[in-house]
């Protein structure tokens, strides 16, 4: 029912275009978006082809960005914690807690590899995958994750499949690129996705330096954009899409002379490069509420760029200008109740978040219905935009 709703919408805007009565000699009857304001093909564009590529760079925003944990049983069809369909629906919903995610993620990667570093060949990329549950312990049942008051080190060197010791070195068993050829995604793959987020960016600044209208549809997706722009930084070097984990099992019998003569050397340089005061490890210790915060501000105020935008009614257009303005002071009491632990917060933390999902409902509604009556120049296009590589 909501794609027949979304079709007959895009049916209506389309018809709405305005029409010459006397279209030049050389139209053709496939110029069903022709008007007076747009009478050159090499600089305008279709309703079809602005809704295309608003809701191509969404899909890109929402799922191949998403970069899910490793299944406990792989199902293309499941919805379980940690599946790329319910981290999609999420994003969709509130793209501010996966950048939050994101981040916690990132900075936990960080620390590990910080304490990992006396390990040759130990990258960013292997604390992703121990994050991400892809070392198992099959003896166990459990997955090889260190807790917080275990050394990341120390625990991996238990176990022969996450780190080799030999010749009185330590070196990680699987390479990067090992790790890397499980994932569904490579660095041409991701560089695709950030260029097409790159430039709807780029020709929706463009379209405002110009100064020709845009659309609420362009205004959303920007926002889709802006910040999946930063989940793809974060998750860079996270695998994509890893179906199975790696069985490893932990040592019986450990040779502690080879232990310590590896173990010894690095325990300095290891100290040294996750030095609590250092202004990295400060900015990873950053409260990931705060992440939350500004994230949300950046996406509800990229909603108030369409404050003054043209809408078929007044009402849609005060209905748009509140839930942008919910959306954007909204994520300050959701986080201020996320770290309080309150009975008053539990409530305060239920209204807004109440608030916050009917504000999200009328944005994306308003978002189709204001299509119906868009004004001529929005079919005008900058040129110069044509010539950046992009899909869509």
């Amino acid at each position: 029912m909501a794609a027949a709703l979304i079709s007959f919408i895009l049916t209506q805007s389309i018809h709405a275009a305005p029409i010459s009565q006397h279209p030049p000699p050389n139209s053709t009857d496939f110029s069903i978006n022709y008007s007076d304001a747009c009478n050159d093909l090499r600089h305008c564009r279709t309703m079809w082809s602005m809704v295309y590529s608003c809701l191509l760079t969404m899909f890109a925003c929402v799922w191949t960005a998403i970069h899910p944990e490793v299944p406990e049983q792989y199902s293309a069809w499941s919805f379980e914690h940690g599946s790329r369909n319910l981290e999609m629906i999420w994003t969709l919903v509130s793209p501010e807690l996966t950048v939050r995610a994101a981040w916690t993620e990132f900075s936990k990667a960080w620390r590990i590899s910080q304490k990992c570093a006396g390990i040759q060949g130990w990258t960013l990329t292997h604390s992703y995958f121990v994050n991400m549950g892809g070392f198992f312990d099959s003896s166990k049942r459990k997955l090889v994750e260190p807790d917080g008051n275990e050394d990341p080190s120390t625990l991996f060197a238990k176990y022969p499949g996450i780190i080799n010791k030999s010749g009185g070195q330590r070196k990680v068993a699987v390479t990067r690129e090992g790790l890397l050829d499980r994932s569904k995604g490579s660095f041409f793959a991701k560089s695709i996705i950030v260029l097409q987020l790159l430039w709807f960016t780029t020709q929706y600044v463009g379209r405002w330096a110009s100064h020709l209208p845009r659309s609420q549809l362009e205004a959303m997706t920007l926002a889709y954009a802006a910040l999946s722009i930063f989940v793809s930084a974060l998750w860079w070097h996270k695998p994509l899409d890893v179906h199975f984990s790696i069985d490893v099992t932990e040592e019986t019998e450990p040779n502690p002379s080879s232990s310590e003569a590896v173990t010894d050397p690095v325990l300095p340089k290891t100290e040294n490069a996750s030095n609590p005061i250092s202004p990295a490890a400060k900015i990873m210790e950053a409260n990931p509420v705060w992440i939350f915060l500004v994230t949300g501000i950046i996406f509800g105020g990229i909603h108030c760029l369409a404050w003054s935008y043209p809408f078929p009614t007044r009402v849609e257009r005060l209905l748009w200008r509140i839930s942008a303005i919910v959306i954007t002071v909204g994520p300050g009491p959701l986080g201020w109740a996320l770290v309080s632990s309150t009975k008053r917060s539990e409530y305060l933390l239920t209204l807004f978040m109440l608030f916050y999902a009917i504000a999200r409902i009328i944005l994306f509604t308003l978002t189709f219905t204001s299509l119906r009556s868009p004004p001529p120049d929005l079919y005008r296009t900058t040129s110069w935009t044509s010539f950046i590589p992009h899909l869509g």
